[in-house]
This record gives C-alpha cells, sequence and structure tokens, in this order.
C-alpha cells in the first residue's frame, strides 16, 4: 500500500527516513557484491526482477484518500536475492513509484519500511524459522517459505497501515474497522499465491537463481 506524504505527521516523516537511512547503510555495507561483481547474468536478473515489480507496482486499487493497495512481491525478491538486495532492488522500485506519482518524497521513508522492510523481515525470519525446526524439502520452500510467508508478510504491512492510517485521522478508526481491516486477511491469499506459484516456477525453471534455494539440500530426496 502507499502512504502520501501529506497524509503524515512530521514526526512520522522524519522517523521513515533516518529508519530507511540506517537500514539502506547496512544493506550496502553487509551485502555479498562478491557474488555479482562479475556475474553479469545476476545482475541482469535483479534489474529485469526490479522493473517487473515496479509496473506491479503501478498497478492497484484505491480506497480513497491516497491508499492505494497492490502486491507486494516481496518475499520473491528476498529468496531469490537475499534480505540486502532485496531491500536495495525495492528501493530502486519506490524511487520510480514515487518518482510517476504524487506519494511526495517525504513519504519515500515511511513507505519502504512499510512496503519494504516489513515483508523481508517477516520472510527472511520465517526462512530461518524453517531452516531450524522443518524439514527442508521443495514443499516446505514453497508452501512455508513463500506462499504463506508472503500472506503473513502482506497482513502484518496492512495492519501496521491501518493503524498509521488511524493514528494520522487519514481514515477514522471506525471507518477503518468497518472498510478495511476486515477484508485484510482476503489479501493474504492472493499475495501468498503469487509469490508461491512465482517461486515455485522459477524452483522448476532457474533454481539457480533462488539464493536460498539448493538442489541437494531441498531436493535431496
Amino acid at each position: 500500500m502507499n502512504l502520501y506524504a501529506e497524509n503524515l505527521s512530521l514526526s512520522l516523516l522524519v522517523f521513515g527516513w533516518l529508519s530507511l537511512l540506517g537500514i539502506l547503510g547496512w544493506a550496502l555495507k553487509t551485502a555479498p557484491w562478491y557474488k555479482v561483481k562479475s556475474d553479469s547474468g545476476a545482475q541482469n536478473i535483479w534489474l529485469f526482477i526490479s522493473v517487473v515489480v515496479f509496473f506491479v507496482w503501478q498497478l492497484g486499487a484505491s480506497l480513497g484518500n491516497g491508499v492505494t493497495f497492490h502486491f507486494l512481491l516481496m518475499t520473491m525478491m528476498t529468496l531469490m536475492f537475499g534480505v540486502q538486495f532485496a531491500f536495495i532492488g525495492m528501493l530502486l522500485v519506490l524511487l520510480g513509484v514515487t518518482f510517476f506519482s504524487d506519494l511526495g518524497w517525504l513519504a519515500l521513508g515511511v513507505n519502504a519500511l512499510l512496503m519494504g522492510a516489513v515483508p523481508i523481515l517477516i520472510t527472511q525470519l520465517m526462512l530461518r524459522i524453517s531452516e531450524r525446526y522443518l524439514e527442508q524439502n521443495f514443499f516446505v520452500y514453497v508452501f512455508f517459505n513463500a506462499f504463506l510467508a508472503a500472506g503473513v508478510g502482506v497482513v502484518l504491512v496492512l495492519v501496521l497501515g491501518g493503524v498509521i492510517m488511524g493514528a494520522n485521522e487519514v481514515h477514522s478508526f471506525e471507518y477503518l474497522a468497518q472498510h478495511y481491516f476486515p477484508f485484510i486477511p482476503l489479501m493474504a491469499t492472493p499475495e501468498g499465491f503469487v509469490n508461491g506459484m512465482l517461486i515455485a516456477a522459477i524452483v522448476l525453471l532457474k533454481p539457480h537463481w533462488l539464493s536460498s534455494f539448493s538442489d541437494a539440500t531441498h531436493l535431496k530426496k
């Protein structure tokens, strides 16, 4: 979902920018650049997926007052490229979306946290949980790491977005309780389905595109 700068408090905008700069600095410093430095194929795939996500983010349904819903696809990017490259790719996408829309540059930080950092963190957390507690195979990878992680991530994003809208009086909490929050679970299935289907297709056709997938680990049986 996209939040517009005009609807947000100054303190939230400042917090968003400070958090964005901190996360971006960490991502740039810790990203495994050596893996892609001389790999033009990997660079092209990353750019191609980022462009695809950009066009997906251009499509969506509007609630009004500057609130737009669209698929996030952050789970797919995280499983493909890892946390750091997923966040950097998301930021490039968001820069493009902000440039071609009237979101307002001041809201870039908040939107980056909401649509990028949160679902990426959820995906990475569930990936670590599956690696520690679940058997590693194709079905766990697709259904838990992709489908379920994407669904959980988008639910949390939308809940946080609703709280932000209510706290900043974009919509009243009474309005949100009737016309927004009840529909959040309905968004989980499409997001999970799209991410799950894309990841399943990549596993079958181009498994080497997935930094978190290993034939030896997930297909050993």
